[in-house]
């Protein structure tokens, strides 16, 4: 809406050309041939977009194209002049589009440890004692995890995108545009720094569990202050004797009459047939993935279902859980039974997408340790017997201080057992993968996740053999045929 509210205001200001171009004579069969083309290009990106191959230079690839004609049409209507006026409002667009994993996951991992360490050392200022490990924060009341969601990352680009858009707003030169989009990055370290010392301090002074209770508001409020805090920086930052400029409606209507009337009948078919193109590419992209989708035995509902049990309790998962995941469906289950005893267990299933590869990250002997955890020993290869089949679980130990944990945890994709022999830099493409994963594309990425924690001290280790007879005891396993 801003970059369209943009476009329109620059299309009033623009002392445009409007230079009327002299209409070719252009052969039919050469527009059919461009319509051709256009169509197979279309159908190419959808159908890449709906199997999912490399979906980051899919979507950029998607993004650029109408940002493309967009500006070819601009200067083709009004000339340089008005290609100028609207470069600015077209191109904002691209600040809708995915950042790259390769680009955006070290920028998370080292924001997660930075707001850990700032958050730890205004602790302490606070007189309040705090220790840091990875992201983590150790406090009296337990550990604060700083997760990719609360790391400033998502508050870094809408302080990126609103700092743009502000000086857009206020007109700002260009020396002030690129001021404003360092204070808007300033302000979005300061304002998710302040948030994660409040969440902090909150935990510190009623618990862990008090933390849930304010997660969201102090995040509404992080994201207006940091709004508001833009807004009055681009205020300060214009120049007082420049006048702001309004859309006049008016003025809006003749411009756009003028450019109008500046496009040829020629330019007027071939926008017709990129038009026309384009729904035929993308139907028939369509109707292609779906065949593929029925041949193809994709799973879409997960193989692991929960027992009926008195000794079972289900508990609601931490919304933090919930978003840096986002599974189809998910379970969080304690068990208090006498014979296999107490346990934790849960349960993830995401339907085929491709950011299912992502979830592959979140392994224990990964995740554990950023919240204060040492892995002790690698971890073992275990198969379950699960009412006759064998299924393959990975068994990981950690401790922290006398208390020791055993975890186990096995994830499968469309069914099929995931070995541990990768690396998160393969998940994240930073590195190639190994084919044997299949990570690239939808077909065939159904993933689903089951685990089981119990825990123990030095003196009582936890024995493997409970968690196995918990895990039996909660799940049942029916794999589809």
């Amino acid at each position: 809406m801003l970059g369209l509210a943009y476009a329109a205001r620059r299309l009033t200001l623009a002392q445009g050309e409007n230079i009327a171009r002299p209409i070719f004579a252009v052969p039919i069969w050469l527009i059919v041939y461009f319509g051709i083309v256009a169509a197979a290009i279309f159908f190419g990106l959808e159908f890449a977009r709906e199997q999912v191959w490399h979906p980051i230079i899919v979507i950029w690839a998607i993004a650029f194209v109408p940002i493309t004609l967009t500006l070819l049409a601009c200067w083709l209507a009004g000339g340089g002049t008005l290609l100028r006026a609207e470069l600015f409002p077209i191109l904002f667009f691209l600040t809708a589009v995915p950042w790259p994993p390769r680009f955006e996951q070290p920028i998370t991992a080292g924001l997660m440890q930075a707001v850990a360490a700032a958050t730890t050392a205004l602790l302490h200022w606070f007189g309040i004692p705090a220790q840091t490990a990875g992201g983590a924060i150790t406090l009296r009341t337990g550990v604060v995890g700083i997760t990719e969601a609360c790391s400033g990352m998502r508050s870094l680009q809408a302080g990126i995108m609103f700092g743009l858009a502000m000086g857009e707003w206020f007109l700002l030169r260009p020396l002030r545009r690129i001021a404003l989009l360092f204070l808007a990055i300033a302000l979005a370290f300061a304002t998710n720094l302040i948030r994660t010392v409040a969440l902090s301090l909150q935990a510190e002074w009623h618990g862990l569990d008090a933390v849930e209770k304010i997660h969201d508001l102090t995040g509404t409020l992080a994201v207006t202050a940091l709004v508001v805090a833009i807004w009055i920086c681009a205020r300060a930052l214009r120049l007082r004797h420049h006048a702001s400029a309004h859309l006049g409606f008016e003025s809006l209507r003749v411009r756009l009459r003028a450019v109008g009337a500046a496009i040829p009948t020629t330019l007027q078919r071939a926008a017709l047939a990129i038009l026309i193109a384009g729904v035929f590419g993308i139907a028939i992209a369509q109707i292609v993935s779906a065949k593929i989708e029925t041949r193809d035995q994709t799973q879409t509902a997960p193989f692991f279902s929960v027992r009926e049990d008195p000794s079972q309790t289900q508990v609601q998962l931490p919304r933090d859980v919930w978003n840096e995941l986002h599974p189809t469906s998910g379970e969080y289950i304690r068990i208090r039974n006498p014979r296999p005893g107490a346990g934790e267990t849960f349960h993830f299933f995401w339907k085929p997408s491709p950011w299912n590869r992502f979830v592959l990250v979140h392994r224990p002997d990964i995740c554990m340790p950023g919240i204060g955890w040492e892995s002790v020993g690698p971890p073992e290869s275990i198969t379950i017997d699960f009412s006759g089949r064998q299924t393959q679980f990975h068994l990981f130990r950690f401790r922290r201080g006398d208390i020791q944990a055993l975890e186990l945890w096995g994830v499968w994709r469309n069914g099929d057992a995931v070995p541990l022999d990768y690396q998160p830099d393969q998940v994240l493409r930073t590195v190639a993968a190994p084919s044997a994963l299949h990570l690239e594309g939808k077909r065939r990425s159904a993933t689903e996740i089951v685990a089981c924690v119990i825990g123990g001290n030095r003196d009582h280790p936890p024995e493997v053999e409970r968690a196995i007879a918990i895990l039996k005891s909660v799940f049942q396993y029916n794999p589809a045929g």
